[in-house]
């Protein structure tokens, strides 16, 4: 599961990269800082001419609340992805993603600079969900999900090409840099 990234430009020339396309359309830059479900946050999306940058707020109403994730085994399957799925898939840009065990202890899980491409769909009212997999080695102490992370030339394949991004959905994500951040950070402090 993913319920909460980071999202920070300082000292990453791709995500600086992508708030300067996302300025030059008009949109104003999110502030660098945890992202939580129902902000505004930075994402690519396939556009007529190729990747674009816009802003989606994140989880869509479902059954019973807002839903954050899909699972990337059943994207294809539910009614309520599938179709976003063939034609609205969207990345989102992260530098790190946060991750608590069932202790409630806070880990942050990063690719040591480098940021994160983190898999999703969005739909038609603007809103977008992360993709979720089966846990690598790194993530399995911690969770039994985790985002699905694409590498930085898997992000054109999976936004334009869908037998590419069908593909994609069963792959293992990259092995990434775990931290305790226990006495640093709380859940209850991000709530």
């Amino acid at each position: 599961m993913c319920g909460r990234y980071h999202f920070s430009t300082a000292g990453c020339p791709p995500l600086a990269a992508l708030a300067r396309r996302l300025q030059r359309t008009g949109e104003t830059v999110p502030q660098n800082g945890d992202v939580a479900p129902s902000c505004e946050a930075l994402t690519v999306v396939q556009g007529a001419a190729g990747p674009e940058v816009c802003l989606r707020t994140w989880g869509w109403p479902g059954h019973g609340g807002q839903i954050i994730n899909a699972r990337a085994e059943t994207v294809t399957e539910k009614p309520m992805f599938r179709d976003n799925f063939a034609r609205h898939r969207c990345v989102i840009p992260a530098s790190f993603f946060y991750e608590w065990d069932a202790g409630r202890h806070p880990y942050r899980f990063a690719l040591p600079g480098e940021p994160l491409y983190l898999a999703g769909i969005c739909n038609a009212e603007g809103r977008f969900v992360i993709l979720t997999t089966a846990p690598n080695g790194c993530m399995r102490p911690i969770h039994d999900r985790m985002p699905l992370i694409l590498r930085p030339e898997q992000v054109r394949p999976w936004l334009s090409d869908s037998a590419a991004a069908l593909a994609l959905l069963e792959g293992t994500p990259p092995e990434l840099e775990r931290e305790s951040l226990d006495g640093q950070l709380r859940l209850e402090d991000l709530t």
